[in-house]
């Protein structure tokens, strides 16, 4: 077994390095496309430790998870289009907002239904579960090492979200077909449709350039002086509750440090590739976040695939009433959906099939989701937490 918190951190970067260059294979990437990067990323390592090649606890996986969460965090959210996301209009807007507004009251009502099955900080495992549903995956790998999520029920969420979300996204692709006849039933303005993408009509086109020295410098600069500055206020100020403890309030202060700083000139790192950077500090923190779990642990709790069911069926529900109510197209709810439950990667091809020239929709719909799902599975942890005792 390796136990050289070098030799461990060189074994994970090496896995990860590993997936990537596995996944770009032409004749894999149908495997890819349906177990993505991210099941590999935290299967892998779990099952090296498994195989008793990785040790379940390491000195290098508490300081990746404290340092390396923060710094990708920030450059990830360094690229939030807020001033894009704010014009989308009335209807996008609303209708992604019922749509979070559904996953966080599915969380809730499943953790309620199943409570009697499920292990005592399963509370924890809502939080997480509505924060990776209304942003990313990213946002779930926050919430779950603010709240100090078992890492084998972070695999068990990873299960779900791949097993159910991908699911539901089948059923999305399908409805689309149907939106003309829905959208005749529910008298819906399909003008509504071409009227965001005349706003958005510039959105697509993203400029990038090489990295240069200077980039990289300030990427990493930036995102070690945020995380240690947060780090540093988050630990002076007084826990709340079960939830708001020091490394809470530090993902929570350097998320808005982030989104803030996304307004300024800095945003323009994009175009050297900061989120990249971020994702690749993600994945990293990911892997060790698998090395510390058990298998037999992860496939033991087979009713949070019940509970993600739930949590879509009242997402969904919500949706369609809030469609009804509007008169608004089927597309909005399709891009709204998934840019809560698939996010960036999928979000865009859901609304280019809905609609050829509405890619930039689902994007920013899921840009939005990845800005709030941290805040917004923290909170609903915070409302569980009093629940689950």
């Amino acid at each position: 077994m390796i136990q050289d918190p070098l030799l461990v951190f060189a074994y994970l970067a090496a896995l990860v390095a590993l997936v990537f260059q596995v996944a770009r294979w032409p004749a894999l990437r149908p495997l890819f496309d349906r177990l993505p990067a991210l099941v590999w990323t935290y299967f892998l390592p779990m099952l090296s430790t498994t195989a008793g090649i990785l040790p379940a606890e390491s000195p290098v996986y508490r300081a990746i998870a404290r340092y390396l969460l923060p710094a990708s965090l920030s450059l990830l959210l360094l690229s939030s289009e807020l001033k894009a996301i704010a014009r989308l209009g009335r209807t996008a807007l609303v209708v992604m907002t019922v749509g979070m507004a559904g996953i966080m009251l599915g969380g809730v009502a499943g953790f309620l239904v199943l409570r009697p099955w499920l292990p005592p900080d399963a509370w924890k495992a809502v939080g997480a579960l509505v924060a990776t549903w209304i942003g990313g995956s990213a946002n779930l790998v926050a919430v779950a090492n603010a709240l100090e999520l078992a890492p084998e029920l972070q695999g068990v969420l990873i299960i779900v979200d791949t097993v159910v979300a991908y699911t539901w996204m089948g059923f999305l692709i399908s409805f689309a077909a149907r939106q003309e006849a829905f959208d005749r039933w529910n008298q819906a303005d399909r003008g509504a449709v071409e009227g965001v993408g005349q706003r958005l009509a510039s959105v697509g086109d993203k400029q990038t350039r090489p990295a240069t020295v200077a980039d990289m410098t300030l990427m990493v600069g930036l995102a070690v002086v945020l995380t240690a500055a947060c780090l540093k206020i988050g630990s002076l100020l007084p826990p709340v509750g079960q939830v708001l403890n020091a490394f809470s309030w530090a993902i929570i202060l350097l998320t808005t440090a982030a989104l803030l700083l996304s307004l300024t000139p800095l945003a323009r790192l994009e175009q050297a590739g900061a989120s990249t950077l971020g994702y690749a500090g993600f994945y990293l923190l990911l892997a060790s976040v698998g090395a510390q779990g058990d298998l037999r642990k992860v496939v033991s709790h087979p009713q949070f695939i019940l509970l993600g069911v739930i949590v879509i069926a009242v997402h969904a529900a919500l949706l369609f009433a809030a469609l009804r109510l509007l008169r608004a197209p089927l597309f909005f709810a399709g891009a709204a959906s998934q840019a809560c439950v698939g996010g960036y990667s999928s979000a865009p091809l859901v609304a280019a099939i809905y609609h050829p020239a509405m890619a930039p929709v689902g994007l920013l719909l899921a840009v939005l989701g990845n800005v709030v799902g941290t805040y917004l599975g923290l909170f609903v942890a915070q409302v569980l937490s009093g629940l689950g005792t």
